[in-house]
């Protein structure tokens, strides 16, 4: 028991370290080989990640680019201007912008999309105007397929988040727009390194009154400092503010602006990069990809040598595959890279093919066998969403929907700065007298019961920032009601040794017992809990539910800490109180002055004879 005890006080107090140093820290930054990088440099309080109702941020509105446009050519004996081609737009209804040529006889019409038919009335509406057109070339952007806008939805999804936003809303509105809300997206961080030591109070003069609104200056070690600005900086000004740094301050060795709504506009703007690349792995081949270390070459084949991707059932297997077709120059390329790593005349492959979208790998599979007509299969562990989901990100990867930015605005935070410091000052009011009116009603299992619950939003609140949780309004929401939960896990546990005591048990009897009897309840109640969560989030996932999904996650979170610091925490404590030569004193231990059970029968009364 003692070993036992020993190894569990270690692990927590291993937990506890790795939690508090995590919330310390203003930045975490830890690469390891072989395990993803992980970066944490928020702005939040402890460095927490806060959602859209708690900072604010930037609300944009996309549209799909659809049109078309005619260029119109009238022979030379035919008199055309631009009224005359304007009056015959507006006898079909077709509000079209035209433009007249050098050569006065060829016209521009600039429009909404025209389906065939509307055409061939454009066409019929000029030849009754005006007459016949030499020439009568079109040139459409259809609008998009609901495939096309799940795909962009997607690249969107993957941009914003390798920007740096968690939690982003990406939704679709109508048929051919796109919301997008970022949290924090405003302001800019800009990360600056001097070759020698640099005076922070100087770095803040020069940054200060430059209009780039409230700034903040810290220090990172090694000459590093991190500035942040409330407002974003554009381009001009990233590159006067380099300038003015390494005049006033000294030599720069490294400058990075990262963050901010141009950034973000910029790479939701961007064209999508689908490329198909030739992988060579240094560890085991497996069948979707290849451990790291491995060296990936360029072999010219990208997304615009794609002609159609999409989901399917294997009809010898009946699993789920995704087909992909290239064109006549990508079969070239593709089968020829085939031919060379395909593990059907080569065994001893050591190669893959990875498909890599905005820079992130979608999947490396194996190849089977020589491709030569540019058609294949992609198989692997498919359901049916999930092949679906590759084929969408291959075509939108390879058949982009040119979108325009219509709309730009600030988001302002729900509850603003202001209220939300008053609402973590409550929130800490009330948890300080919480503990107060446990430790003066259990005593000294109160105190026991005040150090769980410390340690337990210490846990809670590190997993939040290393995993991370965006911390949104809900999110709040559950966080505080799984408080109560851990709370209540440690009533039962002192109402239960309360209960022990009074039937006259010694304290490290009353301890044990307690916790064996407490122990069922907690587990009931909290499991209870733990499914409502899942179900939450379930029917959250299915039903684009993202409140409902907030509150479930970091109840779900609180519920399996508080089961935790109540089991181990606490008992653990308690038993290091007895170690403390605390067995005596169960009076410290119970709001009530203990006045045990007498175990004897009492005396019968006394009975007359017959």
């Amino acid at each position: 028991m003692r070993r036992r005890t020993v190894l569990l006080t270690v692990l927590i107090l291993v937990v506890l370290s790795v939690s508090a140093v995590s919330l310390a820290l203003p930045e975490i930054h830890i690469a390891i080989p072989g395990i993803p990088r992980l970066d944490r440099a928020e702005t939040g309080p402890l460095g927490l990640k806060l959602g859209l109702d708690l900072q604010g941020g930037a609300h944009l509105v996309y549209q799909a680019e659809t049109g078309t446009t005619l260029a119109v050519l009238f022979a030379d004996d035919v008199e055309a201007d631009v009224a005359a081609v304007s009056d015959a737009l507006d006898a079909v209804d077709y509000q079209g912008l035209v433009s007249q040529r050098e050569d006065g006889q060829s016209f521009e019409i600039v429009g909404p999309y025209l389906a065939p038919e509307q055409r061939e009335a454009v066409r019929l509406a000029l030849v009754d105007s005006i007459g016949e057109p030499t020439e009568f070339v079109n040139s459409d952007l259809a609008p998009p397929t609901p495939d096309q806008m799940d795909g962009v939805l997607d690249i969107i999804s993957r941009r914003v988040n390798l920007y740096g936003t968690e939690e982003p809303i990406v939704q679709r509105f109508g048929a051919d727009r796109i919301i997008v809300q970022l949290p924090g997206a405003s302001g800019s961080v800009i990360t600056v390194r001097f070759s020698d030591a640099a005076d922070v109070e100087k770095l803040g003069s020069v940054v200060d009154g430059r209009g780039y609104g409230e700034t903040e200056v810290v220090s990172r070690g090694g000459n590093e400092y991190r500035v942040t600005t409330t407002n974003t900086l554009s381009i001009e000004q990233r590159q006067q503010l380099e300038a003015v740094l390494e005049a006033e301050v000294g030599p720069v060795e490294l400058y990075q602006v990262t963050g901010g709504i141009e950034d973000a506009k910029r790479l939701i703007g961007e064209t999508a990069q689908l490329e198909f690349l030739r992988r060579q792995c240094a560890g085991p081949v497996i069948g979707l990809g290849c451990v790291p270390p491995f060296a990936d070459s360029d072999i010219g084949l990208t997304g615009d040598d794609l002609v159609d991707a999409y989901a399917s059932t294997d009809s010898v297997t009946g699993e789920w595959v995704v087909n992909i077709q290239f064109d006549n120059r990508g079969a070239d390329i593709f089968g020829q890279m085939t031919s060379e790593i395909n593990v059907q005349s080569n065994p001893d492959s050591d190669e893959v093919i990875a498909v890599i979208l905005d820079g992130e790998q979608l999947i490396a599979p194996v190849a089977r066998a020589h491709i030569r007509d540019g058609r294949s299969q992609i198989s692997g562990d498919f359901n049916r969403e999930s092949a679906r989901t590759l084929s969408v990100q291959l075509k939108s990867g390879s058949l982009p929907v040119p979108l325009t930015l219509i709309q730009e605005s600030d988001v302002a935070a729900l509850l603003g700065a202001e209220s939300l410091e008053r609402s973590l000052q409550a929130g800490l009011v009330g948890l300080g007298l919480v503990l107060l009116f446990v430790i003066a009603y259990y005593r000294a299992a109160g105190v026991v019961a005040a150090i769980a619950l410390v340690c337990y939003a210490v846990v809670t609140l590190a997993i939040f920032k290393l995993v991370p949780i965006t911390l949104t309004l809900p999110h709040i929401g559950g966080f505080i009601l799984s408080i109560g939960l851990a709370v209540d896990a440690n009533i039962l546990i002192f109402e239960r040794i309360k209960e022990e005591i009074r039937l006259g048990r010694s304290l490290a009897s009353a301890m044990d017992v307690g916790f064996n009897r407490a122990w069922p309840a907690i587990r009931d109640g909290n499991v209870s809990t733990l499914i409502t969560c899942v179900v939450l989030l379930w029917f959250g996932n299915r039903l684009g539910g993202g409140l409902v999904n907030g509150f479930a996650l970091t109840l779900l979170v609180g519920v399996l800490v508080s089961m935790f610091t109540a089991v181990l925490v606490s008992r653990n404590l308690l038993q290091a109180f007895q170690a403390m030569g605390m067995s005596g004193m169960a009076n410290l231990f119970t709001p009530e002055k203990i006045q045990p059970r007498s175990t004897g029968q009492q005396p019968r009364s006394a009975q007359g004879g017959r």
